[in-house]
């Protein structure tokens, strides 16, 4: 399954790809699902480094580690894109096969950027039954594009 969504962000594209790219924390501001991020390698930033992100706390089993999923940078072309792949299967992760996220940036004119974010999701069988909830859910990824344009602008 993939899903995509794209916004236009009137900053240029080095403080976009800045924002995204520099700092995985970042998607604190921007990814309403994250509530912390934590860098588990040593390296800083581009293909290899992995990182935590840790969702809200549901109910009473929630906890600090609510909603952990650990992920890997797989492709990092500076000024260009960025993608993610899962890298844990517990937790949320275990509806999973496969899934990656990738952030794409280009020139929209003047001060402006096109940010493409697409996400490509492969479900375990047992869990094939997600495919159209999460298809109903799309519009969650325009929603956090939104979110990322004011967090960025706002500089």
């Amino acid at each position: 399954m993939r899903l995509a969504a794209e916004m236009t962000v009137r900053r240029p594209l080095d403080v976009v790809w800045a924002f995204l790219a520099s700092d995985p924390a970042s998607l604190t501001k921007w990814d309403r699902g994250v509530r912390a991020v934590r860098v588990t390698s040593e390296t800083a930033s581009g293909i290899g480094m992995t990182f935590d992100t840790l969702g809200f706390p549901r109910g009473r089993k929630g906890g600090e580690e609510s909603g952990r999923m650990s992920y890997r940078v797989a492709e990092f072309v500076p000024r260009h894109h960025m993608t993610v792949a899962l890298a844990s299967a517990g937790g949320n992760a275990r509806y999973f096969r496969r899934a990656t996220w990738r952030m794409q940036v280009e020139a929209a004119g003047g001060e402006a950027t096109r940010v493409v974010c697409v996400a490509d999701f492969a479900f375990r069988r047992r869990y094939f039954f997600l495919g159209p909830v999460l298809y109903a859910l799309r519009g969650a990824i325009r929603r956090d594009l939104g979110y990322l344009k004011v967090a960025v602008e706002a500089g």
